[in-house]
């Protein structure tokens, strides 16, 4: 499908986002300047050592080099011997307290394996673009806007559809949850063609936000209820083709049930939005500071910056340890000013002074 590539590159992460022809969000991804080379990258091949055998003969744990350990799956079990350095592909990105799932990976044996784990090979292709061309390319400001409004979008539990009703997301433990409600939706037709017309448009928009927050897993759509076959099978084909369009591959989405419920397994390959956003809150709230600071610095140019953060913010950026300071007066100079206020909330503060 045809999209438009939004690149926010801001002094300390990386953010990028896919919009459709519609210019609306399906896909983000995040990269901190800390996690570059220290995190399993979806598709790259790293050296793992072979550790243990997952409690029930489940697989093997991997050490990677930091934590979180890979995992093999019992599949690949019988050449695996512990305490060998091996070759792995990543499968799918660490996520929650599960770490990254690994296969063997293909690689001439006579090749001299390292002395410790890392990084054998980049993925031989990027992911993120799988199934997309690109036909234009946005950076700077606009880039930002975008960016900020999909998290802001994806950040919501429930999303409006157009022409009235709407989603309702939640994440159990063991699935994602989605209901469909009509709310204020006008009625045009009879209850049938009503009912069709709101379900297709919530699996447009439920394909859509699975993609792009990273969802993955048993996915649950319980849909209002239609008392035709033909309708039925209408909306879990359109279903089928939103969500393979927006992931840029198939899943597995069985017939809906009787009681009007979508069963679909999507493969989890990469870390879901709300992990990437919610761990390291320090972490976290710095970036946000730096991308602040940058922000304001394009609105005043040559306008002394003050950010007031919390002490915790202010001891993490004051050590400094991906080179932001460098990086940020590259870019607007160095006219920034951080300080610590004991009281201050997670967002940050600046302002031009």
């Amino acid at each position: 499908m045809k999209a438009r590539l939004a690149i926010d590159d801001a002094v300390g992460e990386t953010r990028r986002l896919l919009l459709d022809e519609q210019g609306r969000a399906f896909r983000l991804h995040l990269e901190r300047w800390s996690e570059r080379g220290a995190r399993a990258v979806l598709g790259e091949v790293r050296w793992g050592r072979i550790r243990a055998r997952v409690p029930g003969n489940r697989g093997w744990f991997i050490d990677l080099g930091q934590p979180p350990e890979g995992l093999v799956e019992p599949t690949q079990a019988q050449r695996m011997i512990e305490g060998a350095m091996a070759a792995f592909r990543v499968k799918a990105e660490a996520w929650a307290d599960k770490g990254p799932l690994l296969s063997l990976a293909d690689v001439s044996p006579k090749l001299i394996p390292p002395d410790r784990p890392g990084v054998h090979a980049a993925a031989p292709v990027d992911s993120f673009l799988e199934g997309v061309t690109v036909d234009q390319t946005i950076t700077g400001a606009e880039a930002r806007t975008l960016v900020d409004a999909a998290i802001d979008e994806a950040s919501h539990g429930v999303v409006q559809l157009q022409g009235g009703g709407d989603i309702a997301i939640d994440m159990a433990r063991g699935a994602v949850v989605i209901d469909v409600d009509g709310g204020s939706r006008k009625s045009v037709g009879d209850a049938e063609r009503f009912a069709q017309e709101l379900n297709v448009a919530a699996a447009e928009a439920a394909a859509r936000q699975i993609s792009l927050r990273l969802l993955g897993g048993l996915v649950l759509i319980d849909f209002v209820g239609m008392k035709q076959a033909e309708s039925r099978r209408a909306v879990v084909a359109r279903y089928r083709e939103v969500l393979a369009g927006y992931l840029g591959r198939t899943s597995d989405v069985l017939e809906m049930s009787r009681l009007g419920v979508v069963e679909a397994a999507v493969a989890r390959r990469g870390r879901p939005l709300s992990d990437a956003l919610g761990s390291g809150s320090v972490e976290r709230a710095a970036l946000e500071t730096l991308r602040a600071i940058e922000t304001v610095g394009w609105q005043d140019r040559g306008s002394r910056l003050v950010a007031r953060v919390s002490p915790e913010v202010e001891a993490w950026l004051d050590h400094d340890n991906i080179g932001w300071r460098h990086a940020l007066g590259d870019r607007i100079g160095q006219r920034w000013t951080v300080e610590a206020a004991p009281a201050h909330g997670p967002r940050p503060d600046v302002r031009s002074g």
